[in-house]
């Protein structure tokens, strides 16, 4: 510890680095340079990924969703090319399964002429089931979302989009209780939400009127209790298992061959997330292996120029051995020097890089006050990965003096006196 804070040790070192000033500095700027660029590059990839999960929203990685199609083969004495339709007690029975969590019906009402006194506008209606807000959840900016009692008791209740809010209640008019037409028939608002995410299923949720499922098939479908998707989430312990369970359920009450996957077509939202991960961490690891190229680079650099100095130092070396230099204090001298050289430069370096990516997010939350539909994302790396980043700079800088150290510790005091 007294070593460390030997002035006069550490002004020695300061000498060696600078007398040539301009061959440190070329050496040093390897240095900055590979730590800058690492910085500047693992901050772009996880900006990106931030941005990739914010449009994900909150949606449930182990969903899916289930729609009706064509049959392809012949079961049961009925023909291959049948067309079918799934119904709400498909959703009955796709909730009792052991491995749901979740199951939700979804309807489509198409683009609907939406007004409230003499404002009005052309929006998407959607019917769901209470469940869907557990599957796929929108944030709720006022009131609340549908709820069982709205199905039980058939309320012709409905949630707006934030679109719809500011367009049929200007100026931030609160909407709940108010009544609005919807088509030819009219709802009462209890709540509105803003989309959370690029998940929206046939509609844009800003844009969207959501009604319960059932009052939708009274509207649309008569008797009928057709339903355009079934949305399920499984238990984590489930795995995938839940989805064949439930195309086995679906094709039980219809009279559909359990080997039919066409008709009964299923989108695993976990195998999307799977590829999205695996993306962005092969992007993670391009971006350390170009960083960790590029500071390795300055390494060497700085472990050549060391090489160099112990070189134009052989004489001074040999008579610090003659005078009885151990070999620890040789080595720790060239150590210090390399790491002083190249940690100064990387701690610029490390500066620097998260200097511009303060300044890149700052000019992106800027831009959110013209655009709002961005999300609202830091493009700044994390204090572990910035620790991270440290720690590979201190390994490298000492790294950087392993091979002149060595070099220093070879020279024989008996020759090195003798040399010119």
């Amino acid at each position: 510890m007294t070593r460390f804070f030997d002035i006069d040790r550490w002004n020695e070192i300061w000498q060696t680095i600078s007398r040539n000033r301009r061959r440190s500095f070329m050496t040093a700027m390897g240095v900055f340079w590979g730590i800058f660029m690492l910085v500047v590059l693992l901050g772009a990839g996880t900006g990106l990924d931030r941005m990739f999960r914010s449009q994900l929203g909150e949606a449930s990685t182990n969903a899916a969703f289930f729609w009706a199609d064509r049959t392809s083969v012949p079961y049961k004495g009925m023909p291959s090319g049948r067309s079918w339709e799934m119904d709400t007690d498909d959703v009955e029975a796709v909730r009792k399964l052991p491995s749901v969590e979740y199951a939700a019906a979804i309807c489509w009402g198409n683009s609907q002429s939406c007004s409230y006194g003499n404002r009005k506008g052309d929006f998407s209606l959607m019917g769901y089931s209470p469940d869907m807000q557990k599957i796929n959840p929108q944030k709720i900016v006022r009131g609340r979302f549908l709820n069982e009692m709205d199905i039980a008791h058939r309320r012709k209740v409905c949630v707006i989009g934030t679109q719809v809010w500011h367009d049929l209640f200007p100026g931030g008019e609160e909407p709940e209780g108010k009544i609005i037409r919807v088509g030819s028939s009219y709802f009462t608002v209890i709540g509105v939400v803003k989309s959370q995410g690029m998940m929206s299923f046939g509609s844009n949720p800003d844009r969207s009127v959501y009604i319960p499922a059932t009052i939708l098939q009274q509207i649309f479908f008569g008797l009928n209790q057709t339903i355009d998707m079934l949305a399920v989430t499984g238990y984590a312990e489930a795995g995938n298992a839940f989805i064949e369970e439930c195309r086995q359920a679906i094709a039980a009450r219809h009279l559909i061959s359990p080997e039919d996957k066409k008709a009964i077509y299923a989108h695993d939202l976990s195998e999307m997330f799977a590829q999205m991960q695996g993306l962005f961490s092969g992007i993670s690891f391009l971006t350390w292996l170009v960083g960790l190229g590029t500071l390795l680079a300055g390494i060497v650099g700085i472990s050549n120029i060391m090489l160099v100095l112990v070189k134009e130092r052989t004489q001074e070396i040999g008579i610090r051995r003659a005078l009885g230099a151990s070999p620890r204090t040789i080595i720790s001298q060239i150590l210090s020097e390399s790491f002083v050289l190249t940690f100064i430069a990387g701690v610029l370096g490390l500066g620097a890089g998260v200097g511009v990516l303060s300044l890149a997010t700052s000019i992106y939350q800027q831009s959110l006050a013209f655009n709002p539909d961005l999300p609202d994302i830091q493009w700044q790396i994390s204090f572990g990965t910035g620790m991270l980043a440290l720690t590979v700079l201190v390994a490298g800088s000492l790294l950087a003096g392993v091979i002149p150290a060595a070099r220093a510790l070879g020279i024989k005091a008996v020759d090195a006196i003798r040399e010119e």
